[in-house]
């Protein structure tokens, strides 16, 4: 399957989606994993021009000529507790200890396949690192060299359903929690792996969750809002976004900041709440009209939305990167650009990649870009096959850092857009890096854990 593949998946009906089992098959028309079958009718032709450019292209803006970024100076990460980092979706620079180099890979349960899928980054607290792998199986290990702690798997003992995808998993107060496409969320105690709770949902879960101010956030797969009690699972608050079941095969997670919830949709809304009681402050739809293909037109916010000093940032796989004030939900600015990762904001810059493999550097009070770097679109770029996934950036070390489907991880000048390196990791990767404690970490496709330094 060409490798443009990878970046979605349309699921077939909501119906398919309740059942845990049945997912897969309701999946495999357009998947971003591995597959031996053919490409489906909808997907674009690798010959095709990028499907923006058509619309928008992403230029640098002559009125920023002869300026450059401000790269922020690094500092010490201790934790990646979050899916995004903090629970604002926004770290910082992180520092390096080395000039990465890989320092070990260890095996982390089972990879992706044609029945499960790996969908959710690592999170880190305390020198534990801890995963959900593609059996639905949390495992714990040292950051520091990768020694295998414990493992929980999520799979019921009762039931039909022995597969499922979606979940992630989040760190605070000693607790690991959990959320699962088996249909519930848990909290397991981040030592010694022993369950505290257990709360079933109506729906699998799809989404990571995000866990600030005593309470668990996160969105399961009939597009609910879930707000849930960290010490003991009760349920505080709903909220019914509208139901799409179109969506990018991704573990999203909310954004929260001070007493705003933040939370994405596969219908391209983002919504604001109260964290209290889940009293909606305003919506937007980062949405397009017109797009060229089926698949063009998914909607999904499949990244995260970020936080930063009253302005939320969000990407939609449509095409809308929107800068919206957090307090009133007024756009600030929009580019017209599709994306299904989480820009990362640095100082004075916010930096993000599209579908079509741009890496851009925007004057995030503007939108407008500093440099714009295209980097590997396809495997065989002479003929123009194998389309080529990006994952990232991560800004640590002065470097941003992002990684593909063909298993490289290329550092980046965050100042120029120049490529400066290329690291051969292996195997296929599909989840985001993470940092902490001067070290990166990556997810394969296959389960591996490998760490840089």
């Amino acid at each position: 399957m060409s490798r443009i593949s990878h970046l979605a998946v349309m699921v077939a009906a909501a119906a398919a989606l309740s059942a845990c089992s049945t997912v897969t098959r309701a999946v495999d028309a357009v998947t971003p994993f591995d597959s031996d079958k053919p490409a489906a009718p909808t997907e674009p032709k690798d010959d095709r021009i990028s499907i923006l450019s058509f619309e928008q292209k992403l230029e640098v803006d002559a009125a920023l000529a002869g300026r450059l970024p401000v790269v922020p100076e690094p500092v010490a990460t201790a934790d990646w507790a979050q899916p995004g980092g903090p629970a604002d979706n926004a770290p910082q620079h992180a520092a390096m200890s080395g000039n990465f180099e890989i320092a070990w890979r260890r095996d982390a349960g089972q990879g992706s396949n044609n029945d499960r899928r790996i969908t959710s980054p690592p999170v880190i607290a305390d020198g534990r690192i801890y995963v959900l792998d593609g059996d639905q199986e949390v495992i714990a290990f040292s950051a520091r060299d990768g020694d295998r702690l414990w493992s929980k798997n999520l799979t019921p003992r009762r039931g039909r359903d022995k597969t499922a995808l979606g979940g992630g998993v989040a760190v605070a107060d000693g607790k690991v929690f959990v959320t699962s496409g088996y249909g519930f969320a848990a909290a397991f105690d981040a030592t010694t792996g022993a369950e505290v709770w257990r709360r079933a949902s109506e729906s699998p879960f799809h989404a990571a969750p995000t866990v600030s101010g005593g309470r668990v956030f996160a969105s399961n797969n009939d597009s609910e809002l879930i707000a849930m009690d960290a010490a003991t699972g009760a349920v505080l608050w709903t909220h019914q976004a509208i139901a799409e079941p179109a969506r990018i095969l991704s573990a999203s997670s909310p954004a929260v900041k001070g007493d705003t919830v933040v939370a994405p949709f596969a219908s391209g809304e983002v919504v604001a709440l109260l964290a209290a009681n889940g009293r909606r402050l305003w919506v937007d739809a980062l949405t397009r009209a017109g797009r060229l293909t089926s698949l063009s037109a998914i909607n999904d916010i499949a990244g995260r939305p970020v936080v930063v000093d009253g302005v939320v940032y969000a990407a939609s796989h449509s095409g809308i990167l929107a800068a919206i004030d957090q307090r009133s939900g007024q756009r600030i600015w929009a580019r017209g650009m599709a994306s299904t990762q989480t820009p990362w904001v640095a100082g004075d810059t916010l930096y993000a990649i599209t579908i079509d493999g741009e890496l851009t550097a925007l004057e995030r009070t503007t939108g407008q870009p500093f440099w714009v770097t295209q980097l590997r679109r396809y495997e065989d770029e002479d003929d123009r096959k194998g389309r080529v996934a990006w994952t990232g950036p991560i800004l640590a070390g002065g470097k941003l850092f992002l990684v593909s489907s063909l298993g490289e991880a290329v550092l980046v000048s965050p100042t120029t857009g120049a490529v400066e390196r290329t690291i051969r990791v292996g195997a296929p990767v599909y989840i985001p890096p993470v940092v902490a404690g001067g070290q990166i970490f990556l997810l394969t496709d296959e389960a591996k854990l490998i760490a840089l330094r």
